[in-house]
């Protein structure tokens, strides 16, 4: 291995006829432009609209709220809190920002604990 002309700006030569270059050479400044696209999410992804069923699911739990109010009827009133809660999670994360995903695991806990408690109470 004879390097007589090697210099840094040069490619690595190990010898006269085997030159080694990198094929996808990428400065820094364009991976980390690269790497901000992609962290980035979609605007449909961010602004999620509520479905047919949702909404019809959160106007159903509201009216079973409004009754179990009425009739002073405990496991129905905890039951429609958590599917109003579990339902709403969505609506409620969007108010807490960058917090928004650990809001709604805490909500989905909540309405499941809830949901459980309801039937417990119903059959005690």
């Amino acid at each position: 291995m004879d390097n007589k002309n090697f210099d840094d700006d040069d490619p690595i030569k190990i010898s006269d006829h085997k030159v080694f270059r990198s094929k996808k050479f990428v400065d820094s400044d364009t991976q980390a432009a690269e790497d901000k696209k992609k962290s980035v999410k979609p605007e449909s992804e961010l602004k999620r609209r509520l479905t047919h069923a949702e909404t019809s699911g959160i106007a159903i739990s509201a009216v079973m709220l409004a009754y179990s109010l009425a009739e002073g009827d405990k496991p129905l009133f905890f039951l429609s809190t958590s599917l109003l809660i579990f339902l709403l999670r969505p609506l409620i994360g969007a108010f807490f920002g960058k917090h928004n995903r650990a809001v709604q695991n805490a909500l989905h806990s909540f309405s499941v604990v809830l949901f459980i408690g309801s039937l417990i109470m119903l059959f005690l």
